[in-house]
């Protein structure tokens, strides 16, 4: 990430989107993301993934589809942008977190991002997106550290803290 990305980035937690290209009358689109851990205690470690635009590291998320919930748009996308299935720890999210999608051509949008955290059941060498991203596993006090979003890195924070003390 650039210099200029991470100023950008620094400016777009400031910004909101013109009522304009908001839908559902200013109202937050809502969007599944899932936290996918592997391992236990100290040896914990999270997926993340590099995001198609900026290369940032994220963990998968996209759209509830109309035939989902949000526990089931967070398994499709982590299969689809990282190639992994799981299962849910629990059908109810550990949080979510804010922040503006950006869209150059439709307009940019408020998102509310629902997290699930998801425990690894099995890795796939070909998925659908493979070639757009990057997957890597980290430690989580290091991921916490590379992902962006200050509502992100809280929710995984209190994921970790979860996990430790089952």
């Amino acid at each position: 990430m650039t210099p200029l990305d991470k100023l950008r980035d620094l400016l777009d937690l400031f910004r909101q989107p013109d009522e304009a290209s908001r839908s559902g009358r200013g109202k937050p689109l809502r969007q599944a993301a899932a936290a996918v851990f592997r391992g236990e205690a100290e040896n914990r470690e999270l997926l993340l993934i590099t995001s198609r635009d900026t290369g940032r590291w994220v963990v998968p998320k996209g759209w509830i589809e109309k035939d989902e919930d949000g526990p089931d748009a967070a398994l499709r996308e982590a299969w689809e942008e990282a190639g992994v299935t799981g299962e849910l720890v629990s059908p109810r999210s550990i949080g979510h977190y804010r922040y503006v999608k950006q869209r150059p051509r439709r307009g940019d949008v408020l998102c509310d991002v629902d997290v699930y955290e998801v425990n690894l059941k099995e890795e796939k060498k070909q998925w659908p997106e493979k070639t757009e991203r990057i997957r890597q596993w980290f430690p989580v006090a290091e991921a916490i550290g590379l992902v962006d979003e200050p509502g992100l890195k809280d929710l995984i924070r209190a994921a970790m803290d979860l996990g430790e003390a089952a």
